[in-house]
């Protein structure tokens, strides 16, 4: 009897392991300090419930979730690290009570659950701060539809807020980041028609041939979930034509479905977020109209040096040889950093241009030309040969709109950014000092200040002003700015007495938060970007 009941205890502890491991597998993303995503909200939630954290519900993983977090771990003997892994935010969890489906490290399920599920929750009203399955289902439609990124945890955070902003501005709803009814019955239609969008896309790529390697991107229908080669080169011609900014890895995910969206979107298709023939075929004829197309995978890496920009998907270095260095040394040489021989061989010269090139830009300085370098460089080698911004008027299909909490760790304190006032068609460069709910910055020269106070008409004021603001990487986004001097002063030689203040995009019920002037940012900024789309 007691060897029985020894081997049921095993049984019975080997089964409970199990339930743990399996629990745990949901689990895979560790979250950190400076982190931002949605769960790290259901993190917070969590530890407020266990009266470990009396910050606000913000997503973001500051040193106040970071102590929370190791007050928690000291509390249940784990590992005080700090940092949420698995073991960790499976025991917070089971001690806030807090359940997560299997269904909440997935991106969206099929369109049909999706369209059923949504429709029960068209009578509610969800906002910042909801908790519900009714927020994770919308969660997955809105990823469905190109315009949610986060985990799906139904919790109702500013990443969900502002996926709900861009999908009512999209749709000519008021944008005021609430699901209601009237925008929950307008996703649950937007679901089912690229439901059918995506049939009637695969319908028409099965039943047209493939002619030859060049054209076979245009006869298939790629969407979320597939992997290919070419998937790879729908990323790099999208990221030539400026839509799209993740690494070139052959998986469609939501960033290359939001590229998809914002192509379609631009160029008056049926925006899905689907690439099937059609957008395919648009895709590759604006590459052609620009003479930079990438025609099939194996040429994809390295785009020809036909085009007049460099392949930002690569990385040069010392040691690499080829067209690509040769572009390079010359643009460089146009730009005053390098004055050698254009052999197409990166030595020593051409890394010390690099290097001066960087130190320009405030990005660091190590001599190798990554993407970011190599954006910057097209950025300005365009900018030249122009004979002034590389962004203009003509530029309104790449200007995004998105919320800063986002994207604003892409780029480090010290870069420099130019700013576009489309209303006079000045531009001037800024230098990134700090970024918070806003982005602190100074003009780079005295010249700089001087064409930003020309854009002002020559007046001092804390008026926003709606501008384009292109950074490193080649990235343009909307904001507003003002030009008075004001607090801190880092760089002295450029007649401006301290630093100015950029905002992008943040949810509204934030920016109330913040207060009035925070809001007229946010007004100014929705406004100029109903400009903004009559101009593309």
């Amino acid at each position: 009897m007691g060897i029985y009941a020894s081997h049921r205890f095993k049984i019975i502890a080997l089964i409970c392991v199990l339930l743990v491991c399996i629990s745990c597998a949901a689990y895979a993303q560790n979250y950190r300090l400076g982190d931002e995503d949605e769960e790290i909200a259901t993190i917070q939630s969590a530890l407020k419930q266990l009266k470990l954290y009396t910050g606000d519900i913000t997503g973001h993983f500051g040193t106040r979730t970071k102590d929370a977090v190791i007050k928690f771990q000291n509390k249940y003997n784990l590992q005080t690290d700090g940092i949420v892994g698995e073991d960790t935010l499976n025991t917070l969890y089971n001690a806030a009570g807090i359940t997560i489906s299997s269904g909440s490290t997935s991106s969206a399920s099929s369109s049909t659950t999706s369209t059923s599920s949504s429709s029960s929750s068209s009578g509610s009203v969800l906002h910042y701060g909801s908790q519900s399955d009714q927020v994770r289902q919308l969660q997955q439609n809105l990823a469905a539809l190109g315009y949610y990124s986060g985990s799906i945890t139904g919790h109702y955070g500013s990443k969900t807020e502002a996926a709900v902003s861009a999908f009512q501005r999209a749709n000519g709803l008021s944008a005021d980041g609430i699901a209601g009814t009237k925008t929950l019955n307008t996703i649950s239609s937007a679901i089912a028609g690229s439901s059918k969008s995506s049939s009637s896309s695969s319908t028409t790529a099965t039943t047209t041939a493939t002619v030859t390697s060049s054209t076979s991107s245009s006869n298939s229908m790629l969407k979320l979930g597939s992997k290919s080669d070419e998937v790879r080169t729908l990323q790099e011609n999208l990221k030539t034509l400026g839509y799209y900014s993740g690494s070139i890895t052959g998986n469609y995910g939501n960033l290359t479905k939001q590229a998809v969206y914002n192509f379609q979107r631009a160029n008056g298709l049926t925006a899905d977020g689907v690439a099937g023939a059609k957008t395919l075929a648009s895709i590759q004829s604006k590459l052609t109209k620009n003479g930079t197309a990438s025609t099939t995978s194996s040429s994809s890496s390295s785009t020809s040096s036909s085009s007049s920009t460099l392949a930002t998907a690569t990385t040069l270095s010392e040691g690499s040889k080829g067209d690509e260095v040769k572009k390079l040394q010359k643009m460089l040489a146009a730009l005053g950093f390098f004055s050698g021989n254009q052999t197409g061989n990166f030595g020593t010269v051409t890394k010390e241009a690099v290097m001066k090139f960087q130190k320009s830009k405030g990005l660091s300085a190590d001599g190798i030309a990554g993407p970011k370098t190599l954006a910057a460089i097209n950025a300005d080698y365009s900018a030249k040969s122009s004979g002034g911004s590389s962004v203009s008027v003509s530029s309104a299909s790449k200007v995004i709109y998105s919320s800063f909490y986002n994207w604003r760790n892409n780029y480090s304190n010290g870069e420099y950014c130019t700013v576009y006032d489309f209303s006079t068609g000045y531009s001037w460069r800024l230098r990134i000092m700090t970024k918070d709910a806003h982005m602190d910055a100074e003009p780079v020269t005295a010249e700089d200040t001087a064409i930003m106070q020309k854009a002002f008409g020559g007046k001092t004021t804390w008026t926003p002003k709606v501008v384009w603001v292109t950074f490193s990487d080649g990235r343009t986004f909307i904001g507003s700015t003002h030009d008075t001097p004001h607090g801190t002063q880092h760089i002295t030689t450029n007649n401006f007495k301290g630093h100015l203040c950029v905002h992008f995009p943040i949810p509204m019920s934030r920016a109330e938060a913040i207060g009035d002037y925070a809001v007229s940012h946010q007004k100014a900024i929705n406004a100029g970007w109903e400009t903004t789309q009559k101009m593309k």
